[in-house]
């Protein structure tokens, strides 16, 4: 089933093959795309993005071991942007995180694990390439932040965090 799956999605052009993942991981990128451009409303997008993030994240660790750093900084900024879309979905529903959470606090435990990978993965890249891997890294901490503060935002050290945010 999956197999057929993920042969349909690349025919349709919906997922170009990446010669240097292994089967099993195009294989599982393409069902977990294929569930979050699907997802019915911008909840169960944020719950589908913490899989579809966790296999782009093992997607990019092969293609750096295959030494495709850009390969690999491509499945990241997939990553990057999609969490920033759904972010902006959230927002839109007009849902106030504090209260009801369920989403939120997905998209911040998906952003947060992707971030602490992502560190990781950029310890294998060299030197003179990880620029931009350190672009997503900010990128990925500013909405973690983002996200915590809508969460939590009468903590003490994020009502100090937004009163200095703000102009």
């Amino acid at each position: 089933m999956r197999a057929a799956l993920f042969a349909t999605l690349c025919i349709l052009g919906l997922v170009p093959p990446a010669p240097a993942q292994t089967w099993k991981v195009q294989n599982d990128l393409a069902h977990d795309k294929y569930k979050y451009e699907h997802a019915d409303n911008a909840v169960d997008g944020a719950k589908a993005l913490g899989k579809l993030g966790h296999e782009e994240y093992v997607a990019a660790r092969q293609a750096i071991d295959d030494g495709k750093t850009d390969a690999a900084l491509q499945f990241l900024s997939d990553y990057n942007h999609q969490a920033v879309a759904e972010h902006e979905a959230l927002l839109k529903t007009g849902v106030d995180a504090e209260k009801h959470s369920n989403g939120f606090r997905q998209l911040q435990i998906s952003v947060r694990e992707r971030e602490r990978e992502l560190r990781e993965l950029m310890t294998r890249v060299e030197f003179d390439r990880r620029q931009p891997f350190e672009d997503l890294e900010k990128a990925l901490d500013a909405l973690n932040q983002k996200l915590i503060l809508e969460l939590f935002p009468n903590l003490p050290a994020n009502k100090q965090r937004k009163k200095a945010a703000d102009p």
